[in-house]
């Protein structure tokens, strides 16, 4: 098993439970590669069309966005996870996100997503991370993905440290199922029927001349 994750931040409670759902997940593949990024402070996107016009490479941010959409692409399972700033994801992770634009599927989405599970997690000390993960799980769904899983926690705190025990004993175990039911189904899932379909209309409109010429040429070459 593969597994890339996106972090948000280096700590905090989010990061947290990032950092245990890999664990769980190591505990449960004798045979896992971990690949992890964060990040904080990530340049905005420059909104210059480009990455759909040009081709990815030429974002002027691509040296910092390519090696992180590679390692999701050839990922089996991807992680991606926000604290909940002001009801919504935090803005480097929407940052990182929005240079990703080109791979959904009204663009260039990639055929490893066929395959793929999606896991978004996020806390808040109180409203918030529910929405976070819908957020983010939007994301998955527009790239393809054929399955995700949202993990939102109400912490009630602003640092794990200060979280009840019996509010991480509840997390932990929701770690621990997730956890399992990836690794049942890692390298099983395909896209569900409505979202190929989605797909296949969207694509059909992509080569009549709806988008960009360069997502056209993809769609008719490609069987994403």
């Amino acid at each position: 098993m593969k597994v890339c994750a996106v972090h948000t931040k280096v700590s905090g409670s989010t990061r947290k439970i990032s950092d245990l759902l890999i664990e769980e997940l190591k505990k449960n593949n004798a045979e896992i590669s971990i690949q992890e990024y964060t990040v904080a402070g990530f340049k905005p996107c420059a909104g210059c069309f480009s990455c759909f016009a040009n081709g990815e490479k030429t974002c002027p941010h691509a040296s910092e966005v390519g090696p992180i959409a590679v390692a999701i692409e050839e990922a089996d399972v991807v992680i991606l996870d926000s604290p909940c700033y002001t009801m919504g994801m935090a803005g480097a992770m929407q940052s990182f996100l929005e240079h990703l634009g080109y791979r959904f599927f009204a663009h260039r989405p990639h055929p490893a997503m066929a395959h793929k599970i999606g896991v978004a997690i996020s806390t808040c000390g109180g409203l918030g991370a529910g929405k976070v993960t819908k957020d983010l799980k939007r994301h998955f769904f527009y790239w393809g993905a054929a399955k995700y899983y949202r993990l939102p926690f109400t912490v009630f705190a602003s640092s794990w440290p200060e979280v009840k025990e019996k509010t991480k004993a509840k997390i932990v175990k929701k770690i621990q199922k997730t956890a399992l039911s990836i690794s049942e189904k890692s390298g099983k899932v395909n896209r569900p029927v409505h979202l190929r379909m989605m797909m296949r209309v969207c694509g059909a409109m992509v080569k009549k001349g709806n988008g960009f010429p360069l997502d056209a040429a993809w769609w008719t070459s490609q069987n994403p």
